[in-house]
């Protein structure tokens, strides 16, 4: 028997229902190896050609370099601080995120948009990074995060700004005038990520419907009923909006 989820999304931001990471290989998302990031963790992990995968060439448009997070799902909403580095101020693998289920079913994407730049401060180098809460529903264990690039992200570059301008401003001094930094989309880079508990939630249902989520947003999900069928919609705006999603 069927049963309907219906979800309630609070959400002042766009959000849309993507079709294509649903047929992802499961197989081959599952053999992965999925690196384990508990709770109060970071961990930071170089992404080279030797990560390549053919799966992902259906979501992103070649064979992107992947990297694969396995995170506790049992232990209440989490916070993910997940970001890419700028390596040498040369290059950046431009991130894109999918979140899978306990059962490897996509459920939420995270796009390139999502990523903000970082300038270097400090020890920090200059990197794109983003925020997420994710609050897993019931009877999971684990929650998985795949980080991919595209072939569209491959074909841009981020500019940051000067080393020299940046320490002039921290001396402050008058900056000088010198050309920023062109840095190019690489297939290979440095990812950084670290999560923790939180109070504010993007559910993780079992079988619920995919997301692109163009920034974090809350989303409750309600009780069972009857089932109907999925359809694809697109949200705007600042409302509550109510999507049913067979399982």
């Amino acid at each position: 028997m069927k049963n309907k989820i219906t979800l309630l999304i609070s959400t002042f931001f766009a959000v849309s229902v993507l079709a294509s990471p649903s047929q992802l290989d499961q197989t081959k998302l599952q053999n992965l190896n999925w690196q384990n990031v508990n709770l109060s963790q970071q961990q930071v992990t170089d992404i080279t050609s030797n990560q390549v995968k053919h799966f992902i060439s259906s979501i992103a448009g070649f064979d992107s370099a992947v990297i694969g997070y396995k995170i506790p799902a049992n232990q209440g909403t989490i916070k993910v601080n997940l970001s890419s580095l700028v390596v040498d101020n040369d290059h950046i693998f431009v991130p894109n995120m999918l979140v899978l289920d306990a059962n490897f079913n996509p459920s939420v994407t995270y796009p390139a948009s999502t990523f903000k730049l970082a300038e270097a401060r400090g020890l920090d180098e200059p990197q794109l990074t983003a925020q997420l809460s994710l609050t897993p529903t019931a009877n999971q264990d684990y929650l998985y995060l795949l980080i991919y690039t595209t072939k569209q992200d491959l074909e841009k570059t981020t500019t940051i700004t000067h080393p020299a301008k940046l320490y002039a401003k921290a001396k402050g001094n008058q900056p000088p005038a010198i050309n920023d930094l062109q840095v190019k989309h690489t297939n290979s880079g440095k990812i950084k990520i670290e999560i923790d508990g939180v109070q504010t939630s993007q559910f993780i249902g079992l079988n619920g419907p995919l997301f692109e989520a163009k920034q974090p947003q809350a989303t409750v999900v309600g009780k069972q009923q009857k089932a109907t069928s999925k359809r694809t919609q697109k949200v705007e705006g600042s409302r509550t909006v109510r999507i049913n999603a067979t399982t």
